[in-house]
């Protein structure tokens, strides 16, 4: 039974795409030709420490040879430039490997395809080994399922830790890529980062037809005032981005220098914070100790003090010691022993002192 409710989902893009195929198809190759012509393309692969430069047009792909990258390179490429002068018109292309890029094909609803790239940037951890801040990637639509809903999309990406610094060696040898491939991805993908992208031109396409010319002459002097005011008004807005720009890091420059200052002022003062006092410690041990106790030596370092002596009872200046506020974690470092000659036990007990502040908020004035 026919529905007649039934939405129809047009792709106009497509459509045409189909449509000048068909005519493009009819016209002899020589017209063909010269009307659309098909752009050569200079690719480059990476080999190592050295660069691989193939030629892609018509009549096939061929390797034009291996280049270096190191002082030699701007000199040979020149050359090469100045033997085949056709290689000017072609574009320039960084060809990625499999071992450089990850290719996928897979399945996602129907209403991703209004914003695929977005949805591509919330799935790439899940559908992927990375996450989206981590690579460059190009996602295109291949085909529409109706009957279940969803659209069939192809993702090429490449590791950014990879590339730039790839692209960065290939600038300094004078290689600017205009685009960046995946091995085995379709035509449309292009991988090259926005910071490495050159300027597009701004003026129009050559004309194919009369009809065509006629009709594009007659919408630029319909959009020209427009276009310039809207050229002006971008010009305008990005002197002040950047004026801003300038005024808002010299702010934070005095900002971190304030910071800086701040910091160094109050070293001193959080040192001595921190560090316990040590004549209070020194005072606070002669006030535990009793008088039938007497001391053979004492190290501190490093917030921990040892004493050696003799007492009548070493273990009780354990629970003394450690009722203080100044001491804590307070033990023994070596078994107590008997001493022949006094009589008295033999201790060595090993403490760790708190910082001044807190004993000064452990200890009530007086």
């Amino acid at each position: 039974m026919l529905k007649l409710d039934s939405h129809i989902e047009l792709d106009y893009a497509r459509f045409f795409r189909w449509w000048g195929g068909e005519l493009a198809a009819i016209l002899p190759a020589p017209l063909r030709a010269s009307l659309w012509p098909q752009r050569a393309r200079l690719l480059l692969s990476r080999r190592g420490e050295q660069v691989q430069v193939s030629l892609s047009d018509d009549n096939g792909e061929r390797p034009l040879g291996l280049f270096p990258l190191d002082e030699s390179a701007a000199r040979e490429r020149e050359k090469l430039y100045e033997t085949t002068p056709h290689l000017d018109e072609a574009e320039l292309c960084l060809r990625l490997g499999q071992g450089q890029s990850l290719l996928r094909t897979f399945k996602l609803p129907a209403a991703a395809s209004e914003n695929l790239r977005q949805v591509m940037a919330f799935e790439m951890d899940r559908l992927t080994p990375f996450k989206a801040d981590q690579v460059y990637y190009s996602i295109q639509l291949i085909e529409r399922l109706p009957d279940t809903r969803q659209i069939r999309v192809e993702l090429a990406l490449t590791p950014r830790a990879k590339l730039d610094p790839s692209l960065d060696e290939l600038a300094s040898a004078g290689w600017r890529p205009e685009r960046v491939i995946a091995d085995g991805a379709r035509a449309n993908h292009d991988l090259l980062p926005e910071a490495f992208r050159r300027p597009r031109s701004r003026l129009p396409q050559r004309v194919n037809i009369a009809a065509a010319a006629l009709f594009a002459l007659l919408l630029l002097a319909t959009l020209a005032l427009p276009a310039w005011l809207n050229y002006t008004l971008e010009q305008q807005l990005r002197q002040e981005v950047r004026q801003v720009t300038k005024i808002s890091k010299e702010v934070e420059d005095i900002k971190a220098e304030a910071e800086k200052l701040a910091h160094e002022n109050g070293f001193l003062l959080r040192k001595k914070s921190e560090e316990p006092a040590t004549l209070e410690m020194l005072d606070e041990l002669s006030r535990l100790i009793p008088d039938q106790t007497w001391l053979n030596g004492l190290q501190y370092r490093d917030r921990k003090v040892v004493i050696q002596g003799q007492s009548p009872a070493a273990s009780s200046l354990i629970s003394q010691i450690e009722a203080s506020p100044y001491f804590k974690n307070t033990n023994f470092v070596s078994p107590v022993t008997k001493d022949v000659a006094s009589g008295q036990e033999r201790f060595q007990i090993a403490s760790e002192v708190l910082g001044r502040r807190a004993s000064e908020q452990a200890i009530p004035p007086q």
